[in-house]
């Protein structure tokens, strides 16, 4: 790790990103701040916006925010293209203007329904299992409460709401917490 800022983020599946170098100090009344300029690392490796490779039903991903974008694009090149971004640029391929259903594996999905955050929650799931390292430290969080705090309020449009995000991102920590617990 000798000269090389373990902030960065490289587009590397499994241990890449040491847990010993995250922060996992566990202070049960300080939120978890899951947001790309957190002040903590977890927070942003946690983040749509991180750069974290991950395979999902066959496809693979550059970050979360790259198959959230993808839900929402339906000519096929341009799909593959945007799968490949993370970040603000896979952000800024979301078409303004999204439609009331998407198709996922040729099932029509609601936009801002059960199954639209279900999905999106398998996404973040998939994500982890590529990287056990990030899911180590996230479940290390525990107990702590989550929160998506950016400095702006959700608009009042949004499909996917940061009380919902938060929701998930706890049932997904408890989830793994109990499976690590399993196995022991």
């Amino acid at each position: 790790m000798e000269g090389r800022n373990t902030l960065e983020w490289r587009a590397t599946r499994g241990p890449a990103y040491p847990v010993a170098e995250m922060e996992t100090e566990c202070n049960e009344h300080r939120p978890l701040n899951v947001w790309s300029q957190s002040s903590e690392e977890i927070g942003r490796l946690m983040s749509n916006f991180a750069h974290t490779l991950f395979t999902m039903d066959g496809t693979e991903y550059a970050g979360i925010e790259a198959f959230y974008a993808c839900l929402f694009i339906q000519d096929p090149a341009r799909r593959e293209r945007v799968r490949r971004m993370y970040g603000v640029r896979a952000k800024h391929e979301i078409p303004k203007r999204k439609p009331e259903t998407f198709l996922y594996l040729d099932q029509a999905i609601g936009v801002g329904s059960t199954e639209h955050f279900a999905l999106v929650k398998r996404a973040i799931r998939a994500k982890l299992r590529d990287h056990p390292a990030i899911a180590a430290a996230f479940v290390a969080t525990r107990p702590r409460p989550i929160q998506h705090e950016t400095g702006h309020p959700d608009p009042p449009d949004s499909e996917f709401p940061k009380q919902v995000y938060c929701r998930l991102l706890h049932e997904l920590r408890e989830e793994l917490a109990n499976e690590e617990a399993r196995a022991g």
